[in-house]
């Protein structure tokens, strides 16, 4: 079965920010994010485990395959700190530039580890954005899945933070086609 994203729900923080500024830098917008996530066939192959497992698996390489399309270079490594061995899920960077984006695409109750993790990068000044990507309905992925983290408690979190921290929240809807 191929789940197709309908739609992109996003939100912005701080209040103000320009995340096309800054994903202009490497070669994107958002538009073009929300294109190519839309653009993706997402197919549900191994019906052993559960599809927003292969559904994050199969958004990190659209949106790796997205960035090193434009010229971003994928970043391995610690990332977040010198600190940390975390790595996000995707992070880029530009030549010459120290900073990065770093990219969580969560469909696991991890949602709040991952919005630490850019708090805790833009402290140390690798963080250019931040972008969370999670479900707008959990149903519409994996009804039998209700621990999934979902956009309107996600932006709610965020808002609540009312942090200077750049981040991104993107909401993905979207249906099964047989």
């Amino acid at each position: 079965m191929t789940f197709k994203i309908s739609n992109v729900e996003h939100y912005v923080s701080p209040s103000g920010l320009n995340v096309d500024e800054i994903l202009n830098a490497y070669g994107s917008s958002l538009t073009d994010m929300k294109k190519t996530m839309m653009d993706a066939e997402l197919v549900h192959r191994n019906r052993t485990k559960g599809f927003q497992i292969e559904l994050a698996e199969q958004l990190k390489s659209v949106l790796e395959r997205h960035f090193r399309g434009l010229g971003g270079q994928l970043y391995s490594g610690s990332g977040y700190s010198p600190a940390m061995r975390e790595t996000a899920d995707v992070a880029v960077s530009r030549r010459g530039y120290s900073k990065k984006i770093f990219i969580e695409i969560e469909f696991r109750p991890n949602e709040h580890k991952d919005i630490v993790k850019f708090l805790i990068a833009y402290r140390n000044g690798s963080l250019d954005l931040g972008i969370l990507i999670v479900a707008k309905d959990w149903e519409k992925i994996n009804p039998t899945y209700h621990t999934m983290p979902i956009y309107d408690k996600c932006k709610l979190i965020i808002t609540e933070l009312r942090d200077e921290c750049p981040m991104l929240l993107m909401g993905l809807d979207g249906q099964w086609l047989e």
